[in-house]
């Protein structure tokens, strides 16, 4: 297994430049949410730089799984929903077909830090891209190991 070390100042960068890359697509989403456990990190970030509300959500379908049904407010016309890794596709297509027949027209976005190519779902905006299945890759986030990272 090749274990990247996905470091701090890395992921700070990575998150301006997809909150960059949301603003020039003009994506103006009302609500930022942050996919658990992933995505709460870059998720804060975002609101914070986009200056929009944020919403946690339990979604896990791996570690801890847990299922929240959440639903846009009948306000947001546009929501972002950020984690940190596109890995199977799998937790994303599970909440597109959800949010499809419950969602009301509400334009629904997906950000990623990282997006595994080889999955059939691909985010509208993501930063890095690997094709973890065939080069063996690990990431490991700074939230996950912080005790166990190389110095």
């Amino acid at each position: 297994m090749n274990k990247i070390w996905y470091e701090w100042k890395e992921m700070r960068r990575d998150v301006n430049v997809l909150c960059r890359d949301i603003t020039i697509a003009k994506f103006d989403p009302d609500c930022i949410v942050g996919l658990s456990r992933g995505g709460l990190t870059p998720g804060v970030m975002m609101s914070h730089w986009l200056n929009k509300p944020f919403k946690p959500v339990k979604n896990s379908l791996r570690d801890f799984p847990e299922w929240e049904e959440w639903l846009p407010r009948k306000s947001d016309k546009s929501v972002l929903i950020v984690d940190d890794i596109c890995d199977s596709g799998e937790s994303f297509e599970k909440i597109q077909n959800y949010l499809s027949v419950r969602a009301n027209g509400c334009d629904i976005r997906y950000a990623v830090l990282w997006w595994n190519n080889e999955c059939d779902f691909e985010p509208h905006y993501y930063v890095q891209e690997c094709a973890k299945d065939t080069e063996q890759i690990w990431i490991q986030f700074p939230w996950e190991s912080w005790w166990n990272a190389p110095v």
